[in-house]
């Protein structure tokens, strides 16, 4: 072995290194479990997934509103019913800030992370905000890619190994796959964002479709945001870094020495590598098979789509009805600068009402942080049973309005809904 081909192992071993520890065995070992605590099943939860949770959250960004005892304590935070992320690196953070979310009180803003498997962060206060101005859930957003994140990993993984236990001009070709994902990422990422603008359904307040900031920061409605790379991306583009050097000095290599015949070694250790691949690829289909996370895909897609009215021509309309349709618009603009200050009156008044985050994500929009009323109906002082019933009403019918929220949410969390947004007057 040359110093060339040691070289190329070498730098290849650290890039895989930093490929398992930041996004493989997190993203693999926490599969299917947000989806088991959302089943209210978390007696299926593997044991080792709480320490693995813990430690990656050393560090980690922490919500103002969660209990010191149960920050990096996953047990704890199943317990009291709080917001959990996915514990791999994350690439990416989309912020947002508003004079409603003062720094005292807000330091980081609304920060959502990004990362190839799923969200950690402000995820259900975002998607308050969302849902408010007609924007599908961030849920929605990379829900094909998340989903198979885990297996694309394994896959990496693989090709690592074999790129270090080979020789070959076939597999060294396979490592532009990993020089390339800092840039498949941001692609994946940027689509995702013009997808949320473009395809808007309707909201208490309407905005224009729009993309919204990719890297930098931008403005909608009356909210700043912000989104820049983190952690992971940089990890990404060391990763990209070292398999590009490893990938030049293999090919140097076999330049300066032909072709030699492979080993038992090689093959023992391709073998390994293929079963430990098929094998970790089997237990993460059996988790997705268990928690059904295609029919969840498939549902949250089903409750997202946006049907697309047909337009017909129309004839140029005549100065007095230009006249009334400007004087339309400037009403409605008025309107929407009410709705706006009432949204943001809202948003001033959270954390002093203390609700679940399914009732601050799905229904403060509308009917206010302790359902006294905003866009829509006061709830304070409906039955259980009467908001139940309507709630299910809402949902078979695919009422415009609230299929967006209902879509997603099963009968149970409608009870449970029901149940809480009934003790309101008590309050």
């Amino acid at each position: 072995m040359n110093i060339y081909s040691l070289m190329s192992r070498i730098f290849a071993g650290i890039a895989l290194v930093a490929l398992l520890y930041g996004f493989i065995i997190p993203s693999v070992g926490f599969n299917g479990t947000l989806e088991r605590i959302k089943d209210n099943k978390v007696e299926d939860i593997p044991s080792y997934v709480y320490p693995l949770w813990n430690f990656y959250q050393k560090d980690r960004y922490i919500s103002v509103n969660t209990q010191k005892e149960a920050r990096a304590n996953l047990k704890k935070m199943i317990e009291i019913s709080e917001e959990i992320g996915v514990p791999s690196l994350p690439v990416w953070n989309f912020s947002l800030e508003a004079p409603n979310y003062p720094k005292k009180a807000f330091p980081y803003g609304l920060p959502v992370y990004i990362h190839f498997d799923g969200l950690s962060g402000e995820v259900h206060e975002m998607n308050t905000i969302n849902h408010y101005v007609g924007m599908a859930p961030m849920e929605r957003g990379g829900i094909y890619e998340s989903t198979l994140a885990p297996y694309a990993l394994i896959l990496l993984g693989m090709i690592f190994m074999f790129f270090i236990t080979y020789n070959n001009k076939f597999v060294n070709r396979l490592m532009i796959i990993p020089v390339l994902l800092p840039f498949i990422f941001l692609g994946i990422y940027a689509y995702w964002l013009y997808w949320f603008g473009h395809n808007l359904h309707e909201g208490a307040i309407t905005i224009e479709p729009f993309t919204p900031v990719i890297l930098g920061d931008g403005k909608v409605a009356q909210f700043t945001t912000h989104a820049y790379p983190v952690i992971g991306f940089w990890v990404l583009v060391a990763i990209s870094i070292l398999s590009l050097i490893a990938w030049w000095l293999k090919s140097k290599s076999l330049k300066k020495q032909p072709f030699k015949k492979t080993t038992i070694l090689q093959h023992s250790i391709f073998i390994a590598t293929l079963l430990i691949g098929i094998g970790t690829g089997a237990y993460v289909l059996k988790t997705d098979i268990e928690v059904d996370t295609l029919a969840k895909v498939s549902s949250l897609i089903d409750a997202t789509k946006v049907t697309i009215p047909i337009t017909i021509e129309e004839q140029e309309p005549t100065k007095e009805e230009k006249e009334v349709i400007e004087q339309k618009r400037e009403n409605e603009r008025k309107e929407q600068e009410l709705k706006i200050k009432t949204l943001e009156k809202r948003a001033g008044s959270a954390g002093k009402f203390k609700v679940s985050s399914m009732y601050k994500s799905n229904c403060a929009p509308c009917h206010g942080a302790s359902g006294e009323g905003s866009m829509g109906s006061k709830l304070i002082g409906l039955s259980k049973e009467e908001l139940l019933r309507k709630s299910l009403e809402y949902k078979a019918n695919e009422e415009e309005m609230h299929i967006a929220v209902f879509g997603y949410l099963s009968d149970e969390e409608l009870e449970k809904l029901a149940e809480e947004i009934a003790t309101f007057g008590d309050q």
